[in-house]
């Protein structure tokens, strides 16, 4: 490795880190001044005393930077081949946090990966993570759009890595210590003991729910049963994660998941990161899509009343009954739900649609396989949109819909 950038790893690190990796390669303190700064030297060889390096431990002092930089340069300088290993990873890492791998195996030319194929690479990884987040809240066998202040909250604080050469990769980095909570907190109110969840525990909420899907899915390829995926729902497998793995794999020959988790304090302790691992491949594609099958058929009928802008309308021919589709504000878990209107009910959300208006419409919301329907609908009104109006309308964006 080229010489690193030894401010670029100070900026990342306290001092307390640092001591901590240099306790782990046998340095030893022999001095210094409590709370101001420490000194320590590597173990002395063939008798030579050696060379040491000040460790500043005021944050608060002016010339804390640039002493701990040049405390870094020195332990990279004069330190043997297991402190630069720390610092390398330091370098490469920069305490990011934990760091999760979604790998996809293609044929394209190397370094690449088809348009879609890489579409649905980040459209799995998204989906795995916001599975991780969701559970954390509560199981259950569909979500649609339940949990999604807390999905949503920890997807906006992960960040996104760099690529690497090869089959293609995404990495993630999630800050393992943040806190997220279940519901948004008010400025001035106190986060509550209760409902409030790690990075780092909704990682391996996302492990354990993905290795709750490997088993499933081989016990179903083994028995033909599918009591391995009602069962495992307590554990996080869901509908949503059997769409995140079909995509991961879909144009592939397999694909990996690894999971590495490290904190500020395990990159500087020394100790091994701990690690997981799961693999998919194509044939596991059929089992997941049973699985989706049923969890999809638990999304019970209800009864709703929504409002949604129409995008799509579908009429064989004038004067005879059609289908629109809404877009949903409000009122339903589904983003998106198709309704099969009567003639005069169509005529309506035709007029609704060219005038930019909404409809608020009742009747009896049931899933069919991968889309929502609303039966023996009423439309109740047509309503102005106004997007900055409260209470009337969602984000779409926060939902996993069906459609």
């Amino acid at each position: 490795m080229n010489m690193p950038d030894f401010e670029e790893i100070a900026r990342h690190l306290t001092d307390r880190q640092l001591a901590l990796a240099l306790q782990s390669s046998g340095w030893q303190k022999y001095g210094g001044q409590a709370h101001l700064y420490s000194r320590w030297r590597p173990v002395a060889q063939n008798g030579e005393r050696a060379k040491g390096l000040l460790l500043p431990q005021d944050a608060e002092m002016d010339d804390y930077f640039e002493l701990l930089s040049q405390a870094v340069a020195q332990a990279w300088k004069i330190g043997d081949v297991r402190i630069r290993s720390i610092l390398e990873r330091a370098a490469a890492a920069h305490s990011l946090g934990d760091e999760v791998k979604f790998h996809k195996e293609t044929q394209s030319r190397r370094g690449t990966i088809s348009w879609t194929a890489g579409e649905d690479l980040h459209a799995g990884a998204q989906k795995s993570m916001v599975v991780g987040a969701k559970t954390r809240k509560s199981k259950a066998a569909y979500f649609g759009n339940a949990n999604s202040f807390i999905a949503k909250s920890f997807l906006d604080s992960v960040l996104m890595g760099q690529t690497e050469v090869g089959s293609y990769v995404i990495t993630a980095y999630v800050p393992p210590e943040e806190v997220y909570t279940e519901r948004k907190v008010n400025a001035g109110e106190t986060i509550p003991l209760v409902g409030r969840y790690t990075g780092r525990e909704i990682t391996l909420g996302m492990v354990d729910a993905l290795s709750a899907a490997r088993e499933s899915v081989d016990h179903f390829k083994t028995s033909g049963s599918t009591y391995g995926f009602v069962e495992n729902v307590r554990r996080g497998f869901c509908y949503e994660l059997t769409q995140a793995v079909r995509s991961l794999i879909r144009d592939s020959d397999g694909a990996e998941i690894e999971v590495e988790l490290n904190s500020a304090e395990d990159l500087f302790s020394g100790a091994p990161a701990q690690r997981h691992k799961l693999e998919f491949s194509p044939s596991d594609y059929s089992a997941l899509e049973t699985a989706g099958n049923v969890f999809a058929a638990t999304a019970a009928a209800e009864h709703v009343t929504v409002l949604g802008a129409v995008t799509q309308l579908e009429r064989p021919k004038p004067g005879d009954p059609g289908v629109v589709r809404l877009d949903v504000f409000s009122g339903s878990r589904a983003k998106k739900m198709r309704v099969r209107l009567k003639v005069e009910d169509y005529d309506l959300a035709v007029d609704a649609h060219r005038n930019n208006l909404a409809l608020r419409v009742s009747g009896r919301q049931e899933v069919e396989g991968r889309y929502y329907w609303l039966y023996d609908p009423e439309i109740l009104e047509v309503v102005q949109i106004r997007p900055e109006s409260s209470g009337e309308s969602v984000d779409p964006g926060q939902q996993n819909s069906l459609f």
